[in-house]
């Protein structure tokens, strides 16, 4: 209960709060005064934490998408067109000479590091969105593809990248505690992985030998979303440190640089189980990173297809704190943060028409709460 005499100088407080951060005020449906090219950069506010990125496509350059890129994150991935289906030969070759479509690609990396960004690659081996040529056959041919492959593309952009993501989403879906505590070779996905079904496990080393091989200094990630499931988190781990201490030296390194974590979160993911992956991953001395993070707060991959409203804008803001504090008490972990759309309307969950709202930006590239909540968490 509150005493009379102190109502008129609770009044005043909450009266001055409100006035003090009314310009960060920005809502479901509301704008805010400040803009995209007013904010501090968020690059600049993490500049002694970790590198700050974002996704671009080639329809993104020389627009105002671009500069705002350029003025928030000094970090790229290609959203799409640095993956197999873009890249890769469409049909199978009728001879060594691989006929690559490399030139959006090519477009993407030389603007990003003429403006001084430094660019991702995404990625060179996963089961999805990759010609159905380049597993089919047998164990030899399938092999023959994925080192060629991985050779003259790791190739073509040597000394040009940060990062490449070797091998994506390897692990199955729905994991128990007994699979993880196994053998990780029993984890892998297998009736919807061609690369698995023709090679067996032994694909995945065999393709991050292959990147290393062809630009020695790039670092090489595995990458996966759902890590903070705890039985998936175990089975990457067991993957990592089982490759690496197979490979401690491989080009003066161990194999697998770092692991990328997705993050593809909801407002109803628990931040305890990020937090406990990351301890986990970071025991390995690999690098770290949050490499595709958005944070869905409505449509209908949420339970009960929940609206985008105020309170729905100010769950998400609370959630994306709840994250970077995180990712800042482990900022001695973690190299890069990378969020996966620029804005609500571009975002790859209103494109396949799930909503989500899982953006810093609305659509109309203004401020939403939880940008303001990145900037201080």
């Amino acid at each position: 209960m509150i005493a009379g005499n102190q109502l008129p100088i609770l009044f005043a407080a909450l009266l001055f709060t409100a006035c003090n951060f009314s310009f960060k005020g920005n809502t479901g449906n509301d704008t805010v005064s400040e803009t995209w090219d007013e904010a501090k950069p968020l690059q600049e506010i993490y500049k002694n934490y970790f590198l700050m990125g974002n996704i671009i496509s080639p329809s993104d350059l020389n627009t105002m998408r671009f500069d705002l890129l350029k003025r928030h994150y000094n970090t790229v991935t290609a959203e799409n067109h640095m993956k197999p289906s873009y890249m890769a030969p469409s049909a199978n070759p009728a001879s060594d000479n691989w006929a690559y479509r490399f030139s959006e690609a090519d477009r993407i990396v030389s603007a990003a590091l003429d403006a001084g960004m430094k660019v991702v690659g995404h990625t060179l081996i996963w089961h999805s969105q990759s010609p159905a040529w380049l597993t089919t056959g047998n164990k030899e041919t399938v092999l023959a593809n994925l080192e060629k492959y991985v050779s003259e593309v790791a190739g073509h952009f040597a000394g040009k990248l940060i990062a490449w993501d070797v091998v994506n989403e390897a692990m199955r879906d729905g994991l128990t505690s007994a699979d993880a505590n196994g053998s990780w070779r029993n984890c892998l996905r297998l009736t919807d992985s061609g690369w698995n079904r023709a090679i067996g496990p032994e694909y995945i080393e065999r393709a991050f030998l292959a990147a290393r091989a062809a630009d020695p200094h790039v670092k090489l990630y595995y990458n996966d979303y759902n890590l903070n499931n705890p039985n998936k988190a175990r089975a990457v781990f067991n993957m990592v440190r089982d490759i690496n201490e197979r490979y401690p030296h491989a080009g003066g390194r161990p194999l697998i640089d770092g692991i990328g974590m997705q993050s593809h979160h909801h407002i109803k993911t628990n931040p305890q189980t990020v937090e406990t992956s990351i301890n986990l991953f970071s025991s390995l001395q690999v690098e770290i990173s949050i490499t595709e993070l958005d944070i869905l707060a409505a449509g209908k991959l949420l339970e009960g297809n929940p609206p985008w409203n105020n309170g729905a804008a100010q769950q998400q803001a609370d959630q994306y704190a709840a994250m970077f504090r995180i990712f800042k008490a482990y900022a001695s972990d973690i190299t890069r943060v990378t969020f996966w759309g620029i804005d609500d309307g571009t975002h790859w969950r209103t494109l396949d028409g799930n909503g989500g709202h899982g953006t810093l930006l609305n659509k109309d590239y203004s401020l939403k709460p939880a940008f303001f909540s990145v900037t201080n968490p």
